[in-house]
Parts: structure tokens; sequence; C-alpha cells
């Protein structure tokens, strides 16, 4: 007997193994996945087209502005009205949770820089919702065609 491990010891060393050899099989697997990993993006639509509604509205007057306003930035900073609130969400929900100008009223207005990543927003929107200010308002630009047609 030579010292190569058959798999079958009830043959000879030229008798074919009587294992599956899944080798080819995983292969061909390997490329149908590349297949449909590259062909499945372009079967389905490109995108849809959605035509946004104008902002409507009035204007802010400049004191519930400072008091009720959470604006954030491009960079990511976050700020009430003027004063800066923390980066971190847990302590900018304390933050929000000790105003109490934001707890009498229960609601506030959330602008945000068009640049500003959305999970920045989400951040913001999840720290509101713990300091239990559950009406939330977006502040948008006046839409200067919506404007003239009043």
């Amino acid at each position: 007997m030579s010292g190569i491990i058959n798999n079958d010891p009830g043959h000879g060393d030229d008798a074919p193994m009587s294992a599956i050899n899944v080798t080819p099989l995983v292969d061909v697997m390997l490329c149908l996945l590349i297949i449909f990993m590259v062909a499945t993006p372009m079967m389905g639509p490109q995108g849809h087209d959605v035509d946004i509604p104008a902002g409507r509205g009035k204007k802010m007057a400049e004191e519930d502005f400072l008091y009720s306003v959470i604006s954030v930035d491009k960079t990511g900073h976050v700020f009430l009205g003027t004063l800066p609130l923390s980066t971190d969400p847990a302590q900018m929900q304390q933050e929000l949770a000790a105003n109490a100008k934001l707890q009498e009223d229960g609601m506030v207005f959330l602008q945000g820089d068009q640049n500003v990543p959305f999970d920045r927003i989400v951040d913001v929107l999840v720290a509101l919702k713990q300091a239990q200010i559950s009406s939330v308002g977006f502040v948008a630009k006046p839409d200067s065609k919506a404007l003239r047609q009043r």
C-alpha cells in the first residue's frame, strides 16, 4: 500500500474516488453570484421624479426664533437659537430636557443646512424624542414663486 490516503479503502489506487468534488460547483455558483450582483441594479427602476411642494407659511418672530429653533449648520454643529448644544447625542438630550422653555411649550422648530448629513438630523430628532419634546416643525426657505402667487 502506498502513502496516499484513499477515500475508499475497498478499491485500489487507480479506482475513482467515491466522494463528490464540489470545487467546480462552487466556482460556477460564485460566477453566477457575481453576474447577478452586477445585473440586478440594472434591472430595476433607476429613480423616481418627485415634485416637492413649495414651502408656505408665515415668518417667525425673532424672539420665537431665538428660543424655539434648533439649527444644524453644514459642519454638523447644533444650536438652540444662538446657544451651542453638545455634539454628543446623550448630552444633547440632557441639555434639551433641562430647557424650561422647550419643556413648557413641548414643541421646537428644526432647521438644517442642505449639505448636512441626514444622520446628524436623525441624532437631533432622537435627542428631542428622548427629551420628551414630541412636536417638531421643520423650517424651510420661503419659495419666491409661492409668495408671489398669494
